[in-house]
């Protein structure tokens, strides 16, 4: 006899909405250790203008990576309140 798996969907949006808020937690710490790191490169350097050439190509390429995961957030965020706003309705 086979087994049938019935999928709630509320049930589904619900563990899709905590890992989506678990993946925005994780990348927001994230961001802050990319912060720090940083900082840490910008002072041992003595160069804190990314505009600079003698600017760390470390903290140039930490930056970067950054700058990236904010913009990922931000497509999280966008689409989880798209989510909200569609199971709300």
């Amino acid at each position: 006899m086979a087994q049938h798996f019935v999928s709630d969907a509320t049930t589904d949006e619900n563990v899709s909405d905590a890992k989506v808020a678990s993946l925005i937690s994780d990348f927001d710490r994230i961001v802050g250790l990319l912060d720090c790191e940083i900082l840490a490169e910008e002072k041992r350097t003595l160069v804190f203008d990314p505009q600079d050439a003698a600017y760390s190509m470390l903290a140039r390429a930490l930056r970067t990576r950054r700058d990236n995961l904010k913009a990922t957030i931000a497509t999280l965020e966008r689409k989880a309140g798209a989510t909200v706003v569609r199971s709300a309705a």
